[in-house]
This record gives C-alpha cells, structure tokens and sequence, in this order.
C-alpha cells in the first residue's frame, strides 16, 4: 500500500497480542528498493511483498532491520537470498540468532537510498541494539517499535532498559519529523504529540509503580494486578516485564530497594 509517493507499506500476515494486525515492512524508492525490517521470509508475507513489488516494477536492494525481536528479523535471511539483497543491522547486533549482515551501521550513519538518505537513530531501551531511520528531506521517521501506531511498547528486562528508553524518546523530540511510522499500527501524522505522550504515559507508570511501593504492594504481580486491572490478563505476564524495567530504574537512581523478589521505597 501506497503511504506517499516513494513509499509503501507491506503489513506482514503474523497478528496477535504483541503485534497487532501485524509488523509493518516498510518499501522506500521507486525501482531500487530499501526494505525496512523482515518479519517473515516465506508463504504469505513473501507473496505479499512480491505482489507490492509486481505493482512497481520493483527489486529490493538492500533490507535494514530496526531491531532483533523475531517479528522484526525473522524473515531476514530468507527475503536477503530470494531478493538478492544486501542486509544491515545495528553493529553491536551482528550474528545474532544466526544473522551474518552485509554491513552493520551505528548512531549518525548515512544509509542511501533512491531518492534519499536515511540517518541512523540509535535508540535503546526496547531492544539494546534498536534504531531509528530518519529522513529528513521528506522528514520521514522510521521508528521500528520504538514507537508504534496503536497502543504502547513493552521493556523487558535484562536487554530492556527504562531509562534508557525514556532518554532516547526524549532524543526523537529533536527530529524535525512529519510522519512517524511504526512497526505496527498506522501512520501517525502528529509525532512530537505521539512522542510526547509516550513520555508522559513512562513517567505516569512510574509514579503509579512507586506509589505501589509506598502502599506496601511490593511484589511485581500484585503491582500489575493492581495498575493493569483494566488490561487483557493475557498481557499481565507481559506488563510485568515492564514494571520490572521500572522498578530496576527507581533501585539504580536511589528512589526504591530490592529484597528478594520484593521492592521497597526509599
């Protein structure tokens, strides 16, 4: 689907709690095109991103990944051979899960495409290795699911870091951006709001996390039952993930203890 001209979004067939309708692939250029993350290599998605292709008259070149989550990398290797792509991914990520690139990139690289040129935005906190591209002729921001279109991001202790996600969101407000596009969910056509949003809603969860402690709620369950009431349970085992990112930045900034698998304030 045609998003501007130049680019295109294929939304990859894997839907579920985590993904929403599914990971959005992102096709940048006319005829020589870069491909934004891979999520699945083979079968539907494959079909998918060759029918895009068809449309245009298309090939793609070179294939980047945002980060190493499998919705995000999974198809790498496959789509790389069936499209005789070159393949990139953050320096501090290479060989993972397997995953040998062509060549890696690290904060401020210049990644060229046709018609333009992608920056890279290193931005830890999801995913230690995550990026951001950012194009700032057409001020385009690719930000993998660093922030997405529908609903908000999980951080997953140990690779997961709050502060250090907190931080490189603030960092994206420096971006002069037009349009925000995620790995899942829609285009988002006001980014400094949405960005400013995800800010407020991290600092909110952790005031909200250390009033817990303060009421003497002190185990990570009984925190997400208490916060996260209105929340699929399905997705509780995933909310305590990030209420442990919390509570791991309010032990190291001096604010909270630990004892065991309790936390207390400070």
């Amino acid at each position: 689907m045609q998003i501007e001209p130049g680019l295109r979004v294929v939304t990859a067939p894997n839907p579920g709690f985590m993904t929403g309708e599914g990971t959005n692939q992102y096709l940048l250029g006319d005829t020589r095109l870069t491909l934004i993350d891979a999520a699945l290599g083979v079968g539907p998605n494959l079909d998918r991103l060759q029918a895009e292709l068809g449309s245009a008259g298309a090939r793609v070149e070179q294939i980047l990944l945002t980060h190493i989550h499998p919705d995000h990398l999974g198809g790498a290797m496959q789509l790389r051979s069936v499209f005789g792509a070159r393949l990139g991914m953050h320096a501090s990520r290479r060989g993972y899960a397997g995953v040998e690139p062509d060549w890696t990139y690290v904060e401020g690289d210049e990644i060229p495409f046709e018609g333009g040129s992608l920056r890279v935005v290193h931005t830890p906190g999801h995913e230690s290795g995550h990026c951001c591209f950012h194009e700032p002729a057409r001020q385009w921001l690719f930000t993998g699911d660093h922030v997405v279109g529908q609903g908000t991001v999980v951080i997953a202790p140990p690779d997961g870091d709050m502060a250090a996600y907190i931080a490189s969101l603030e960092r994206l407000l420096a971006l002069p951006a037009r349009i925000l596009l995620g790995g899942h969910g829609p285009v988002i056509g006001e980014p400094r709001a949405k960005i400013e949003e995800y800010v407020a809603h991290r600092k909110m969860r952790e005031r909200q996390v250390l009033d817990c402690l303060q009421a003497s709620v002190t185990a990570i369950p009984d925190i997400v039952a208490r916060l996260y009431r209105d929340v699929h349970p399905a997705l509780h085992g995933v909310a305590e993930r990030s209420v442990h990112a919390h509570l791991l930045k309010l032990v190291r900034e001096g604010r909270a203890r630990s004892d065991g698998e309790r936390y207390f304030p400070l």
